[in-house]
């Protein structure tokens, strides 16, 4: 149980039947592809396999020279990709993430006319576009043929290419996105006008996934070496280790990189090896002000069960309480618990009940003193009488204090209400304080 392994030879195709093999109906006309939900068309493209009873659309018995079977499964899908335009578009399993870098791939053969009564035209563009949902959204190509003519209608051509995701795209769309004057023809009856020469595609096996092979971190059970697999359909490996193959075996924590080459683009990932020395799980006590929050992280990657039924690596606090969480990983299960006490931060506010400003000597000025366990700074003082007229105000309080007068005359007696304004800091946040309360005011 000290080696934790990972493999990415199951990585997620984000392409919902990606195949064209699951079917509402077998196909028994031409333009069809609806029948292979949720793929969606624009225009008519078809749909073939082998359950249909219509010959020109069966399995591999198609209208090609060539014996064409699917490159997976039963069926495929075809569309005109030159003048007459049509594509076949689906709706991703989920959106990218934004950053990630992402592997694209589908396969294409090309028609053509045995016959001999219509041009046999063969044409090189053809790509995957990808976008968001957004109405000003547009495709961006990430795999695409172009530059060479596509002419092997007895074999699969494959279409691929590697990108970085934006973090929108969840719509997929094939076909030509290329005009006509950027798409290379070649034709067998060159007097035709380009104008009046078709191309037909099939298109199989369509994939979009991730490059993720390992998570962020892996544990290092033991002192036991691990074993990092990168294996990623028929890329080539270099890692920083040396090795060349799809698996490297490491016997020191630290960070590892691993590239992938495939189809002639470039893939990138990186992991740390980390000592699964878990022994310090019982942190002393946290406190923290009442009205702030708290995160409790243990820093050990796994699955995690929360006393309060939380699954997530941390959670946020607000309240007093002891918190316990389970562990379980790749080197067993472990326990975490951590006592948060909420404290209340406020300064203790000193101000008389009453004060006098007759000259007497006693209580002619109103003080405000401050009791505080943590650094702070008075920022500003405003007294109110009780029709809400504000009689004094100050931002250097301690120096500049009331003697009872308002606009150069003694003030009425009564209740007068004074509101206090502070900056409080506590372990790196300064909170900002307003404190209020009242006054008499004597002759």
């Amino acid at each position: 149980m000290g080696i934790f392994c990972t493999s990415n030879l199951t990585a997620q195709n984000l392409v919902p039947n990606p195949s064209f093999e699951d079917l509402k109906t077998c196909p028994t006309g031409n333009g069809q592809i609806a029948v292979a939900e949720p793929w969606q068309w624009v225009l008519t493209p078809d749909l073939y396999n082998s359950c249909s009873t219509d010959p020109s659309l069966k399995v591999p018995f198609v209208r090609s020279c060539e014996y064409l079977p699917a490159h997976t499964g039963e069926g495929y899908a075809g569309m005109y990709v030159y003048n007459s335009r049509e594509y076949v578009k689906i709706r991703l399993l989920d959106t990218l993430e934004a950053g990630k870098y992402y592997y694209a791939r589908f396969y294409v053969a090309p028609d053509e006319d045995c016959a001999g009564n219509v041009p046999t035209s063969f044409t090189d563009a053809i790509g995957l576009g990808l976008k968001g949902t957004a109405p000003n959204d547009n495709f961006e190509i990430v795999a695409e043929h172009s530059g060479t003519v596509i002419m092997d209608t007895a074999n699969w051509t494959k279409v691929s290419g590697c990108f970085q995701a934006k973090g929108n795209e969840l719509i997929l769309q094939i076909g030509n996105f290329r005009d006509e004057d950027e798409t290379i023809l070649e034709t067998d009856m060159p007097q035709i006008p380009n104008s009046q020469q078709f191309n037909y595609m099939y298109i199989d096996d369509v994939l979009i996934t991730l490059f993720d092979p390992f998570p962020d971190t892996v544990l290092m059970c033991n002192g036991q070496p691990v074993n990092l697999d990168a294996s990623f359909y028929d890329a080539d490996f270099q890692w920083t280790t040396g090795d060349t193959n799809a698996f490297t075996v490491v016997f020191d924590t630290g960070s590892y990189t691993v590239i992938a080459n495939i189809d002639g683009c470039t893939l990138r990932e990186k992991v740390t090896v980390v000592d699964a020395n878990f022994a310090n799980l019982m942190p002393t006590d946290t406190t923290f002000c009442k009205g702030d929050e708290i995160l409790l992280a243990p820093g050990i990657p796994g699955q995690y069960s929360w006393s309060n039924g939380k699954k997530t690596e941390n959670i946020k606090v607000t309240k007093s309480g002891t918190y316990s969480a389970t562990i379980t990983n790749n080197c067993g299960e472990f326990n975490f618990k951590q006592k948060a006490i909420a404290t209340d931060c406020l300064c203790r506010i000193y101000v008389p009940n009453v004060f006098s400003p007759n000259g007497d000597g006693i209580n002619d000025l109103l003080e405000i003193g401050m009791g505080c366990d943590y650094e702070y700074e008075t920022k500003h003082l405003e007294i109110y009488d009780r029709w809400g007229n504000s009689v004094f105000s100050t931002n250097k309080i301690g120096t500049e204090k009331w003697d009872g007068t308002y606009r150069g005359k003694p003030a009425q007696t009564g209740v007068y209400t004074w509101f206090l304004t502070y900056d409080l800091s506590y372990e790196g946040k300064i909170r900002s304080i307003l404190e209020e309360g009242s006054v008499t005011l004597l002759d």
